[in-house]
């Protein structure tokens, strides 16, 4: 029988108590903890416990949002800029650790998407790019196989890749839809693909698996491919399983934008109209996430900024207007949606001529009609949301342990 004064180790806790309190702990702080014991490395590397501890990250409204320059540099350290959303005047120096195997000469990244604590970005030179997953919270970076066809700034124009999560197989996945031909334009104008003949392939790159697939389904079309790759945006993807792109369509006597859906699930495009007021192709518009539901921010002349929620998923009579809010400053570009719902946007016509600063960015929370403004240094940006994540970037067949997970050089 076991003294009285005997301590009771982790291992004698029951299963709820030890998962309260290790999920208020930092992703780094137990992926430490990780290598103290078997039975604890199997406790933190369960799906139900990860997942446990990603959605008190969120609940914690600590959200810090991660501003990266438009082709930016992790050799400079200046392209990426944190600040968190409670306190935007105060800059986190030195709080992301910047992947050291990547600070090379003559290279330069762009983000592609943010989920659950994981950020996907292209980095390498305009002819040869490559495709990696980073979570800053395990310092870690998985670097992706090529893919079957080329990845570069010329294949890519026109469709920029997508990053989610797929909740049915629990898996993250990269969408890569490239032409089978280069365009003939430049990489940093806006591609107009109006043959008929045009063929996109369309790849998906598994975490789980670990590896690149060439799917059967061509993105549609009937869509004319007019969209800029490198557009700044609130780079958050995967909505419910599914990852969305504005395009245009070409139908007498013009243009009107819609959306296109893949499911990453079933692994099957579909095309969802806008409300009609939303067709327009000259209004500053975003797509983003609003409670769960899919909407569209967008900046309309004179009245400020409307906010569209879809209330069922892919039913076009479901577009129904939440929020309409003024604009004080003039001309703003939205840019999305934070976890805590509220707006971001920025000032397109702020200038500070007594600082090297001269971009303003603002969040409104459209329940306290409140909104809070921070500046950041000049330079297209493109936005993610940090969040403290323990999801782990190797795929489950190879994934590490503790003892090896340096093998995940930065």
């Amino acid at each position: 029988m076991a003294s009285p004064q005997q301590q009771m180790s982790m291992d004698d806790l029951p299963g709820d108590v030890l998962s309260n309190i290790l999920t208020r702990l930092l992703a780094r702080q137990l992926a430490q903890m990780r290598c103290i014991s078997k039975s604890l490395n199997s406790f933190l590397s369960q799906s139900s416990f990860i997942k446990s501890h990603l959605q008190r990250s969120i609940r914690k409204n600590d959200g810090v949002l991660l501003f990266f320059n438009y082709k930016f540099s992790f050799r400079d350290a200046r392209s990426l800029t944190a600040r968190p959303s409670r306190s935007p005047d105060l800059e986190l120096t030195d709080f992301i650790k910047l992947p050291i195997n990547l600070q090379s000469k003559n290279t330069y990244g762009n983000v592609i998407g943010s989920v659950n604590g994981l950020i996907c970005f292209t980095y390498g030179t305009v002819h040869e790019l490559t495709f990696y997953i980073w979570n800053p919270s395990l310092s870690a970076v998985l670097t992706l196989p090529p893919s079957s066809f080329a990845t570069n700034d010329y294949n890519m124009v026109g469709i920029p890749p997508r990053f989610g999560y797929d909740p049915k197989t629990d898996d993250y996945k990269l969408v890569k839809v490239t032409r089978d031909k280069p365009l003939a334009s430049s990489p940093d104008t806006v591609a107009i693909d109006c043959d008929p003949k045009s063929v996109y392939k369309v790849e998906i790159y598994s975490m789980r698996k670990g590896f690149w697939r060439l799917i059967p389904k061509e993105f549609p079309s009937h869509i004319l491919k007019n969209m800029s790759m490198h557009q700044t945006g609130f780079c958050v993807n995967g909505l419910d399983g599914f990852l969305h792109w504005f395009y245009f369509s070409f139908s007498l006597p013009g243009f009107s934008k819609t959306i296109v859906a893949f499911d990453l699930g079933e692994e099957t495009f579909r095309v969802m109209p806008l409300p009609d007021s939303l067709k327009k192709f000259d209004n500053q518009q975003v797509l983003g996430g609003l409670g769960g539901k899919l909407c569209v921010m967008s900046c309309v002349f004179i009245v400020g900024c409307e906010v569209w929620v879809m209330e069922e998923y892919g039913m076009a009579e479901s577009w129904v207007k939440h929020h309409v809010f003024q604009v004080v400053n003039g001309e703003i570009i939205p840019y999305g949606f934070t976890f805590q719902n509220e707006f971001l946007f920025e000032d397109a016509n702020y200038h500070d001529e007594d600082s090297e600063l001269d971009c303003s960015f603002s969040l409104y929370h459209p329940v306290a009609s409140t909104t809070k403004c921070f500046e950041i240094c000049p330079g297209s940006k493109n936005v993610v949301e940090y969040v403290d994540s323990l999801v782990w970037v190797a795929p489950v067949e190879g994934e590490v342990n503790c003892c090896s997970f340096s093998q995940l050089k930065i």
